[in-house]
């Protein structure tokens, strides 16, 4: 009777027929989690989760529920998720399998231990004109998947007050007055980060309002606020903020009576004030207390926005798709070391690097110096990196660092990198610190100083030393000179990657590629000839254009040897030569 009920209440949902069907599938010799995963969704399709189903994916199951430590469901809820790339209702999930979503709904503890390892995050789904709760992947899941990788989601236990405040604020703002979470959720979360967390002031302080979770959720709100309307006109949660949180959840006309006659229990305890307004303390508008700051958010200063500046005021930062697409040749093992660094600087790779080395307990901050001859390649590598990465550039202007007025120097220099920190709040992707041609800031500190320009050297070298110490970005500084780095310096760069001169082969492409007339032959024929760099290839490609311009002819290749002996400056040598055809 059991079985004809559920039939007959299937029967009434509008799920196409039973899709699922055994095929013709030959196994791979060892699985991996794409693989596995795409075995899963071939055949859980239309499956209704029957023994056939669960017998021939026995062994993508097997391998992938080892994998990721979790039970059969969740990695088939998994697989369908990635496979959809988008948010599903328990309904679209059913759908999926051929099952009803109730059926489906009884593997909620799945789902719930999912969201608790931070798989998956709630979100809501429209369906038939309605708001049904649906899941979607945790941001970086895909990614991790993508290269055949466990996820790793984000560290949030023993965090410090700001480390804490920077990740409930990032989850914040993609959260709240969206569609993606509801309030309640949101909460939810706000919970699960404080209770990771029970060595902060705040989140003891969190726990004595255990018992009412909005009073809990509003706190950090204004925590929130506080981060990033700080000292401005904007800073305090306001009673229409408060109605668009909570409206959904709860009567928000007894919060707004006990925020505005002070009786609410964040106002009584201290923690929460009306905003004073030229002398006037306003009613519609709340911020953290002195007391409030001091004992739970002790030390911590916050980053308002106000003090970021929009891109268009940053005035000498580059951006990434001004710069021009250029074709960069390199000898081999030069050529690997660049491109590792480009894995490292790509946007999915650079945030699970620092997300690990956060988790571990080191410093996040990458330091890269590109040393060797000039003309090699150094100042435009750093160019495409940023470019193929996505990553805009504030390059430094070295000369304009020293001031002849005492101190002014120094002053300059911690200016560099405070406008960098507000550059890397201002940019939806992290940019690019650009010291080019750093020989004069990184060289060997002196160690008897004789005159005022010696001990402003010093001061100067000494605060960028500091400054990379604590750098949570991305510096780069190329320099011709390597012999006289200073030893600090040495370490606190991550990355030294070295550009030699390009051996013959190489310096064939860089003529080729340069001189769009010459054929590959004569290119090998120049590139025998002279040991040159690609910078002075690439000023023999300029003169030439110039005859070019003025002449109206193509150069011969016995005028682009003429060319290439003035680029030598020596004399002595025979100007012109002969090669044969083959």
């Amino acid at each position: 009777m059991r079985k004809l009920a559920i039939q007959r209440f299937q029967s009434t949902m509008d799920f196409p027929e039973a899709a699922w069907q055994p095929k013709d599938y030959k196994e791979p010799a060892r699985w991996d989690i794409i693989t596995a995963l795409s075995r899963i969704v071939e055949l859980a399709e239309g499956c209704a989760l029957s023994e056939e189903f669960w017998e021939s994916a026995k062994k993508p199951l097997g391998y992938l529920t080892k994998k990721f430590g979790m039970t059969k469901m969740q990695v088939v809820i998994l697989a369908i998720l990635v496979e959809s790339g988008e948010a599903m209702s328990w309904r679209g999930i059913g759908k999926f399998l051929n099952c009803t979503r109730i059926s489906i709904m009884t593997y909620t503890d799945d789902i719930d231990d999912l969201v608790a390892r931070r798989w998956l995050v709630r979100k809501g789904v429209r369906e038939n004109g309605g708001q049904f709760q649906g899941f979607k992947l945790q941001f970086g899941v895909v990614t991790a998947l993508r290269h055949n990788e466990v996820f790793v989601p984000e560290k949030i236990d023993s965090l410090t007050v700001e480390e804490f405040i920077k990740v409930m604020s990032r989850y914040l703002r993609k959260s709240l007055f969206t569609r993606d979470c509801g309030m309640d959720d949101i909460e939810e979360w706000l919970v699960i980060l404080c209770k990771a967390n029970p060595q902060l002031p705040l989140c003891q302080k969190i726990y004595d309002y255990k018992d009412d979770i909005h009073i809990q959720s509003l706190l950090l709100l204004a925590i929130h606020d506080y981060n990033l309307w700080a000292n401005t006109k904007d800073e305090g949660v306001t009673i229409p903020c408060l109605n668009d949180c909570y409206g959904e959840i709860i009567e928000t006309d007894e919060l707004q009576r006990e925020l505005q006659d002070g009786t609410h229990p964040l106002i009584v305890d201290g923690l929460l004030e009306p905003k004073c307004n030229e002398g006037m303390a306003s009613n519609e508008q709340f911020v953290l207390t002195r007391k409030c700051k001091e004992e739970l958010l002790e030390g911590y200063e916050p980053k308002t926005k106000c003090n970021v500046p929009s891109q268009e005021e940053l005035h000498n930062l580059k951006r990434h798709d001004s710069i021009e697409v250029k074709s960069m040749f390199y000898n081999d093992e030069d050529g690997e070391q660049i491109e590792q660094l480009q894995r490292f600087l790509d946007l999915d790779h650079f945030s699970r690097i620092q997300q690990r080395l956060r988790e571990k307990g080191l410093r996040q901050g990458f330091a890269c110096l590109f040393y060797g001859a000039p003309g090699t390649g150094k100042t435009e590598t750093v160019l495409q990196i940023a470019r193929q990465t996505g990553r805009d550039i504030m390059e430094v202007n070295i000369a304009g660092m020293r001031d002849k007025f005492v101190g002014e120097s120094e002053k300059n220099i911690k200016q560099v990198f405070q406008q960098y920190r507000r550059a890397c709040l201002a940019c939806e992707v992290m940019p690019i610190l650009f010291f080019n041609e750093a020989d004069a800031l990184i060289n060997k500190r002196t160690e008897k100083i004789d005159q005022a320009v010696d001990r402003m050297d010093n001061a100067m070298q000494n605060i960028i030393l500091q400054e990379i110490e604590n750098l949570d970005g991305i510096l780069i500084a190329t320099t011709n000179l390597t012999s006289n780095l200073d030893k600090a310096f040495e370490r606190r760069f991550l990355y030294k990657v070295e550009f030699h001169k390009p051996k013959e082969e190489v310096r064939a492409k860089l003529w080729d590629s340069i001189l769009e007339d010459i054929t590959e032959e004569e290119a090998r024929v120049l590139a025998a000839r002279y040991d040159f760099t690609g910078g002075q290839i690439e000023n023999i490609a300029r003169k030439l254009t110039v005859d070019f311009i003025l002449t109206g002819q193509q150069a011969s290749l016995d005028v682009i040897g003429k060319y290439c002996e003035a680029e030598l400056m020596d004399k002595s040598r025979t100007i012109g030569f002969t090669y044969k055809k083959n």
